[in-house]
């Protein structure tokens, strides 16, 4: 009887891992091209505020972090560095810093999602015409799909 239910929880555990592996690679397997340096370059030359996303906020943890500069305009917001893969992240605008998951709930109804993070090295991101930047001083990274703060950058 030992055996068998040894075999039994060693399978188990098997599928188990191999189902968590798969949800953490399929983002970075089905992840797009990130923009090139150059691209990047000529986003941030047009950019009237920078920012830091750092690894060390209180919200982000060694799965869910970015770290890099962003550079926002006008049109665009372009991140220069690396976010940690994962599913369903979008780019919100808040007119106050947050720095953790309960922080960004809390405003979530008044910030302004802007786009999708579709790569992981990099991307730029359309801002919706008419965007207002006064109104708003950090940018946040949130998985919708399982609602988890990554990282949040204060440009102003």
């Amino acid at each position: 009887m030992k055996k068998i239910f040894a075999y039994i929880a060693s399978h188990l555990l098997a599928v188990v891992i191999g189902f968590a592996a798969g949800i953490y690679m399929l983002p970075i397997l089905t992840a797009g091209e990130g923009p090139t340096a150059a691209e990047l370059k000529q986003a941030a030359s047009q950019a009237q505020y920078k920012g830091e996303f750092k690894k060390d906020l209180p919200g982000s943890d060694f799965v869910h972090w970015a770290q890099g500069t962003v550079s926002i305009g006008d049109k665009q917001i372009a991140f220069e560095g690396s976010v940690a893969p994962g599913p369903d992240y979008k780019v919100y605008l808040t007119s106050e810093f947050v720095d953790n998951k309960q922080g960004f709930l809390d405003i979530k109804e008044q910030a302004l999602r802007v786009g999708e993070v579709k790569t992981f090295d990099g991307f730029i991101v359309d801002l919706p015409p008419g965007v207002d930047l006064s109104r708003y001083n950090t940018i946040v990274i949130w998985c919708e799909a399982y609602s988890q703060f990554i990282s949040a950058a204060k440009f102003r």
